[in-house]
């Protein structure tokens, strides 16, 4: 594989897994409720990774995953570098490094206890993260479209077409995925699809990236 193909295969890896190695500890060790978070929305994942073992591995996992994300946006500007303009490109890497450093702050205040925990900063951090990475993945998708068109081969146009229209519906129905102390059923839902979603984006350039690879000047 090349550095594109795993640092895009590693972003989806450490942040939809570690959320699913979470749960699944969380709910083992009874720190999480159990059920099917995408249709019940008895939990929200912020509070799947709080307790117990599922909280240091849902802290460490997520900042990796954070790390990861910069070095995926870093990829996304180098492959579109000769089909678009520095403005456009320094605006979707910057929206995409805000939205990854809010995650990783938001992650890092987590601690076992509700009263220790800097709320403040987790949410702040976890709304940056959902409202800067809808912004920068539609820069992306837009500029993306936009070098197809100049003969750039994007082999996943139509997969990230269609998590495009899936996140701009949930965004516009449901008024934003917006995280909170304790939020509505229908948020909780709405926040682990979403994150499903951007999930999925990031592994699409796998796809796109086959010929993407680390090299010394």
């Amino acid at each position: 594989m090349s550095f594109g193909q795993v640092t895009a295969l590693l972003t989806f890896v450490f942040s939809m897994g570690t959320i699913a190695v979470t749960y699944f500890v969380g709910t083992s060790q009874g720190t999480a409720e159990l059920c099917n978070p995408f249709l019940d929305g008895c939990t929200d994942i912020t509070h799947t990774g709080m307790k117990g073992d599922a909280g240091f591995i849902f802290r460490g996992g997520m900042i990796m995953a954070c790390a990861f994300m910069l070095v995926w946006w870093q990829v996304m500007r180098v492959w579109l570098a000769a089909h678009s303009n520095n403005i456009a490109l320094n605006a979707m890497q910057f929206f995409g490094v805000i939205a990854a450093l809010g995650l990783m702050a938001g992650t890092a205040v987590l601690l076992p206890e509700k009263a220790d925990t800097h709320w403040g900063v987790h949410v702040r951090g976890a709304n940056l993260f959902f409202q800067g990475m809808l912004v920068a993945l539609t820069i992306s998708y837009v500029l993306t479209w936009r070098a197809q068109k100049a003969g750039l081969a994007v082999p996943s146009m139509r997969i990230k077409t269609g998590l495009m229209l899936i996140l701009w519906f949930m965004f516009i129905a449901f008024t934003g995925v917006t995280v909170g102390v304790e939020i509505s059923h229908g948020k909780r839902i709405i926040e682990w699809w979403a994150t499903l979603f951007i999930g999925f984006y990031f592994l699409s350039s796998v796809w796109d990236w086959k010929s993407v690879r680390l090299v010394a000047n």
